[in-house]
């Protein structure tokens, strides 16, 4: 009585090998067919499949995690630049060493997007850089590193006296108003969760679709007052870069980047 179940089980998995092998044949196609995308010799699908299986089954991989430590970690960036800056305002006239410390963190802000903004898109991910700027989300990330780039270049070229009067006046508030309205048009979670979030009744069918879509109203939120916090900094730095401001007072607008910071690692999704 124990060999025909053997001998059905024996069937099954012979019939279970070819399935598995088209599968993995029409995904490495798949792969090669996507822009950026090289195809992947079939000695080595299994492989790297079992490899990034693995990549996927850690949490720190997940992406609503790798999300919010990058929010929070970028939070921490700011706290520290605000600090530095507040630092370096509360020291005047006397002008230091100091003042440099607050663009090199903003460089040290740019090199930690640049690793960390999308864990499947180059550098760290499989995804070519070329094919990541089709992507709506990752090209939203890489303007946003341009523009953390952008800040930092300018704050390094304030500290060297080397801007000319306007551009040291309205470049940083420039830069920032275009990243504040930015984030009112950033995107998470596709195309497909724009669209149930445009029609949330139809949308939300079932208890993962009510949770994607809650999770993505609270990004919103946070979004929104990152954009709040944004508007602040940049109307307070302004006054101060434009000479409406001058002395130790000039460096309140230190408090709004602080602010932002501390509001930023508290990020949740």
């Amino acid at each position: 009585m124990a060999s025909p179940p053997r001998a059905v089980a024996q069937d099954s998995s012979q019939a279970a090998k070819p399935a598995s092998s088209k599968n993995a044949e029409s995904g490495a196609q798949g792969m090669a067919d996507m822009p950026g995308m090289q195809a992947v010799p079939a000695n080595r699908q299994a492989s790297s499949g079992a490899q990034h299986s693995t990549l996927l089954d850690h949490p720190w991989c997940e992406d609503t995690t790798w999300s919010t430590f990058n929010h929070r970690m970028a939070g921490w960036f700011l706290l520290l630049w605000g600090l530095t800056a507040l630092i370096a305002g509360l020291q005047w006239p006397r002008r230091t060493w100091v003042r440099f410390v607050p663009p090199a963190v903003l460089f040290g802000l740019a090199e930690f997007l640049f690793f960390r903004n999308d864990p499947e898109a180059w550098p760290v991910g499989p995804m070519s850089f070329s094919a990541s700027l089709h992507n709506p989300e990752d090209l939203q990330h890489r303007i946003f590193l341009l523009l953390v780039i952008l800040i930092a270049v300018v704050e390094l070229l304030r500290a060297a006296d080397r801007l000319s009067k306007p551009m040291a006046a309205y470049a940083l508030p420039a830069l920032g108003t275009f990243g504040a309205v930015y984030l009112f048009f950033h995107k998470h979670g596709g195309p497909e969760m724009e669209a149930a979030m445009s029609n949330p009744q139809a949308a939300a069918s079932g208890s993962a679709m009510q949770h994607a879509m809650a999770s993505m109203a609270l990004v919103k939120h946070e979004h929104l007052w990152f954009s709040i916090f944004g508007f602040a900094l940049v109307a307070a730095k302004l006054l101060a870069d434009a000479g409406y401001i001058r002395g130790r007072k000039a460096a309140l607008w230190s408090v709004f980047a602080i602010t932002l910071g501390a509001y930023m690692i508290g990020y949740v999704e």
